[in-house]
């Protein structure tokens, strides 16, 4: 019991560095247009979703979520249902890394945090999501849209007990020509590519073309760009990203095999069977590559 009682006053890790080492934000901030929807019995998450939502300009109630992410057995939502259920809003849903000072830099940057509690014991947890809108870090308090409560005021050690029994779950929502401010580029990318393959294209393109801009070296942020300006029919965008992302990797057999179609979508004949050739020669032994040049010749009307 003697252990018990021990570690449950012992400061938890996050706040101790905090309280040590406070990070370079401003000393406190709080959101205060961030919407609240008071949450209804079991329905915490919907309401939690509903504001994050509806802080980036878009009409959206709690009622209208629940149908997406609400499971009747669990009496709740599971995290991937909220995530996808933010996708279906052309949102981008960037989990983030579980640091306590990366929700706070979030929150001095603008940008509310959707969290998630276990407001139980780990044997018999309760699980329920907040929206982290403000902090003060003099007075060590953190601001939650949380329950039946606009403005909850919660101590750091509190909250991170609570929060870590939950695995640090942190998520941030923006519009998809936005970058969180402690995403790191395979985190951000990793959320585009998911919101790609999941067909919205569009907001696709525009976090790759943000991420090209943050990271102008990294080589999936072109790709991806190349890739999604490709599939909205603009070939002439995609040539030149592929270009680019030659100069980086010029013996990218894959991207000369993309460039080749993007030539061949703009009837640049000599030029496409020129990069087919190019994929082949890196990749002698890729059969894709062979099929791919049979088929540009087809497209094109030549030998």
């Amino acid at each position: 019991m003697l252990l018990s009682l021990v570690s449950a006053c012992t400061t938890p890790r996050q706040t101790l560095e905090l309280r040590n080492n406070p990070p370079a934000i401003q000393p406190r901030q709080e959101l205060t247009h961030t919407p609240f929807f008071p949450q209804t019995e079991y329905h915490c998450g919907p309401a939690a979703l509903a504001s994050v939502i509806q802080y980036r300009d878009i009409a959206v109630s709690p009622e209208q979520i629940t149908p997406m992410i609400y499971t009747p057995g669990l009496k709740g939502a599971l995290q991937v249902e909220v995530i996808a259920a933010t996708r279906r809003f052309d949102l981008l849903p960037v989990v983030l890394d579980g640091r306590l000072d990366s929700l706070l830099r979030e929150v001095e940057a603008g940008n509310p945090v959707l969290v998630l509690q276990n407001l139980g014991l780990d044997a018999y947890p309760f699980w329920h999501y907040a929206v982290a809108v403000g902090y003060d870090l003099e007075a060590q308090t953190i601001v939650l849209r949380s329950g039946t409560h606009k403005r909850l005021e919660r101590p750091f050690d509190n909250f991170e007990r609570t929060w870590a029994r939950a695995g640090h779950w942190a998520l941030v929502i923006v519009k998809p020509q936005q970058i969180p401010i402690t995403a790191d580029a395979e985190r951000y990318l990793s959320t585009a590519l998911e919101v790609e393959q999941t067909g919205h294209i569009e907001s696709a393109n525009s976090a790759y073309a943000s991420a090209s801009q943050r990271w102008p070296d990294n080589l999936l942020a072109l790709t991806g760009l190349g890739n999604t300006a490709y599939a909205l029919n603009d070939y002439v965008a995609a040539e030149r990203v592929y270009r680019q992302a030659l100069v980086l990797s010029p013996q990218s057999h894959q991207i000369w095999n993309n460039l080749a179609y993007a030539l061949a979508r703009q009837s640049k004949a000599e030029e496409s069977m020129q990069a087919v050739w190019q994929a082949m020669l890196l990749s002698p032994h890729n059969a894709n590559y062979r099929e791919s040049a049979e088929e540009l010749k087809h497209l094109l009307g030549v030998e």
